[in-house]
């Protein structure tokens, strides 16, 4: 039974709504622990959650259909039903209070996300709406934790963690490696769009294709929407080998034309040809257990509007925990410019994945590194000296500066065609866009 939370008036039938879940970025960046950690992780699900959430404000509901009451009666309810407003904020509070009377606190990076120190044994606790997720190194620590989330809520045990948010999980113990994997989302997607037929090829975009701005839509807008935001989900949860497509597909939503939807379904043949490709983290890289950030730029790249780029992908236990594609608000009137956005634009990530990382296991002393293919940006943010050729650079993005200045971010030079953020801000030919997937921890399953 849910409630027709749309007709409810703010103000008078609810207040605050806000439910934080987990991001994709701490999921990744706990199953990257898991794995580095071998830590075992399951899973649970609480049923009808939102019914456990106690309603502060004094709300009536008209009966469903079918309910054999006396003519004119009403509900007035107690309990949170599905689709009001503020349900899922009740629902959230009231399992933030019982995993706090369990020993848990909330993290400041990712509210979504608890954790609890006991005897010198690290408990993680992931929330997503009604789904649970715990990660600790003791099976005994993790069916006393369960057992005490039963006696307040009813609940199905899941076991050891296989599918989350549609996402595969597999964890091999004996390897070290843990694999996300999307391809049976991916396998619906195509046959939803009766794409299944298409002929798979092996790049996302291709090379040296730009797209225009129409002033008016060709094609069917809607549809065109629809299939893009249908792609959206793989690449925000497992694929970053596909996010700058998504993103310059994303620019021409409001109009599209037939090139566009032609890129379109470029991108849905090369989702055909490695559907199958799983995101992993694994133990015993080199290096691999320290958190690694890679900037990069597309300089003036958009022939709309001259507007360039930023790509960044943080990568821990050989895979990728978070990246992103985007175009820039404002124009660069140089390469170096653009870089050092790009570069300030990453590092606020990288603040945010210490803090969480700092939360989850201990401080870092270290800086955490990141990787730019360009000199003058890392003599600017490490010496202002240039500034003639910087006085027009918004102050906001000086934020660099200070975090390099406070040995929280460091700048390291990387060569362009070592460069794994290539693959988030421009359209590359095979041989590099393979190369690059690899070094994100993307790989076809054998």
């Amino acid at each position: 039974m849910v409630a027709q939370g749309f007709t409810q008036v703010e103000g008078l039938d609810f207040n605050k709504t806000f439910a934080p879940v987990a991001k994709f970025s701490s999921f990744c960046t706990i199953l990257a622990l898991a794995a580095k950690h071998n830590l075992e992780f399951h899973q649970m699900d609480i049923k009808a959650a939102y019914l456990n959430g106690v309603l502060e404000e004094e709300i009536y509901m008209e009966l469903p259909s079918g309910l054999k009451v006396s003519e004119g009666m009403v509900f007035c309810l107690i309990k949170a039903v599905y689709s009001t407003k503020q349900g899922g904020q009740v629902w959230y509070l009231n399992i933030k209070k019982t995993l706090k009377e369990m020993g848990y606190q909330c993290t400041h990076a990712d509210h979504a996300i608890f954790t609890c120190h006991r005897d010198g044994i690290l408990s993680i606790m992931v929330i997503y709406m009604d789904d649970f997720s715990i990660a600790l190194n003791s099976l005994e620590s993790i069916e006393k934790d369960k057992e005490e989330l039963k006696k307040q809520y009813q609940m199905t045990d899941l076991g050891e963690i296989n599918w989350i948010l549609g996402v595969h999980i597999t964890h091999n113990h004996k390897a070290g490696t843990i694999t996300l994997s999307q391809e049976r989302y991916i396998e619906d997607i195509l046959q939803c769009f009766n794409k299944s037929d298409l002929c798979p090829i092996s790049t996302p975009a291709l090379a040296n294709e730009h797209l225009t701005k129409l002033p008016f839509p060709k094609i069917n807008t809607t549809l065109y929407q629809c299939t893009l935001g249908a792609l959206m989900y793989p690449m925000l949860g497992t694929r970053p080998d596909i996010a700058y497509a998504i993103a310059a597909l994303g620019h021409h939503a409001a109009s599209p034309g037939p090139k566009h939807q032609h890129a379109l379904d470029c991108l849905f043949r090369y989702l055909k040809a490695t559907k199958d490709h799983v995101l992993t983290f694994r133990w015993g890289i080199t290096g691999g257990t320290t958190l690694q950030g890679f900037a990069d730029t597309d300089w003036a790249s958009d022939i709309n509007d001259w507007k360039s780029t930023s790509g960044y992908v943080f990568i821990l236990t050989g895979g990728a925990i978070s990246w992103s594609s985007k175009k820039q608000g404002s124009i660069a009137l140089s390469s170096t410019e653009a870089e050092y956005i790009a570069a300030t634009h990453t590092a606020k990530e990288a603040i945010w994945l210490r803090q969480l990382l700092t939360e989850l296991l201990h401080p870092l002393d270290s800086p955490t590194t990141l990787f730019v293919d360009n000199q003058s940006t890392i003599a600017i943010a490490k010496n202002p000296k240039f500034h003639d050729q910087t006085k027009h650079i918004d102050v906001c993005y000086h934020f660099l500066q200070q975090k390099v200045d406070n040995s929280k971010i460091t700048l390291s030079y990387i060569p362009t065609n070592a460069q794994p953020a290539n693959a988030l801000t421009k359209r590359l030919c095979r041989e590099k866009h393979n190369k690059f997937m690899l070094e994100m921890g993307i790989c076809h399953v054998h």
